[in-house]
């Protein structure tokens, strides 16, 4: 056999392959489902379930990939960065779309589902059947001394509390400013969190007050009481899986995985599963699948 012909055929065997391998990659690539998540546990557990569906009733490959908090993972949307990661209507209604809190659930879907359709090409798939809404929450014993049962009962106390909240809620409008102006609020001063930081810094006295999420474990864990939003300010934030429109058209079959979830998760649910993570220290994939597999989902 003669050497360069014999080098020759090696050479282009060897352009074959790497361009195979190449091709493969990059259909490989294109095939991978990047999934959303904000640096909380329950936007993490979501984020989870969702890829436990999509792995186990397609071929996609799926990644989750966690942001620090909503302008974060929402530009990586919109840019494509991220295929889909579950949000909350609430927070769609008064943070991007800039307008003021309604009461009514199913008016603020609706709303939020036809301008981030019409706006960003961003699609909110059914709602999951769960509200997670703020509330301002107490240590139990105080509400006892002090006869705390409603947001409003705070204003004869809040120049003696310290309010304790996520870095994000003492900026965003449906946060702090815009409570202080719907309450007048005038605590002596506020502290910001990490969000995991935030309920042991008032069950350890460092802070008075805490904007808590209403589905989370560790209220009850804690021996945290809740007040009631007598006038209303919090919108309903109820979540969603909300996808990128371009994600959706090439890969549709994520409509209908997705929409398993729809209605599944009450506000007991997810209160647990919560405090099956941040409390008994299980993780997001085993919690995930144990709840799917209890659902008959997968």
């Amino acid at each position: 056999m003669n050497f360069t012909k014999g080098k020759k055929i090696i050479t282009v065997s060897l352009a074959l392959v790497l361009l195979i391998f190449t091709i493969v990659g990059c259909s490989q690539k294109e095939d991978k489902i990047t999934i959303g998540a904000k640096n909380f546990t329950e936007s993490r557990l979501l984020a989870t379930m969702f890829q436990v569906l999509i792995e186990e009733k397609t071929d996609l490959s799926v990644e989750v990939k966690e942001f620090g908090g909503t302008q974060l993972v929402f530009r990586a949307l919109r840019g494509g960065d991220v295929d889909v990661y579950p949000e909350y209507t609430g927070t769609a209604y008064t943070v991007m779309l800039d307008l003021p809190a309604i009461s009514d659930a199913d008016e603020t879907y609706n709303i939020v589902k036809q301008k981030f359709q019409e706006d960003y090409n961003l699609e909110w798939l059914g709602q999951l059947g769960f509200n997670n809404t703020y509330v301002l929450t107490v240590r139990e014993e105080m509400a006892n001394e002090l006869n705390l049962d409603r947001f409003s009962d705070l204003i004869d106390h809040d120049e003696d509390m310290i309010l304790g909240s996520t870095f994000e809620f003492l900026e965003r409008s449906d946060g702090y400013p815009g409570l202080q102006e719907h309450y007048g609020f005038q605590f002596a001063d506020t502290k910001g969190f990490d969000p995991g930081l935030t309920y042991s810094s008032l069950r350890n006295g460092h802070v008075d007050v805490i904007d808590a999420f209403s589905t989370d474990g560790r209220i009850k864990a804690f021996n945290l009481y809740p007040l009631e939003d007598d006038k209303q300010f919090f919108p309903p934030y109820y979540a969603a899986p909300l996808i990128n429109g371009a994600s959706l058209e090439k890969h549709p079959e994520l409509r209908e995985v997705l929409s398993l979830l729809e209605g599944k998760i009450t506000d007991e649910e997810m209160r647990q599963l919560n405090y099956s993570i941040d409390e008994q220290g299980l993780t997001e994939e085993q919690v995930a699948r144990d709840f799917l597999e209890s659902k008959g989902l997968i």
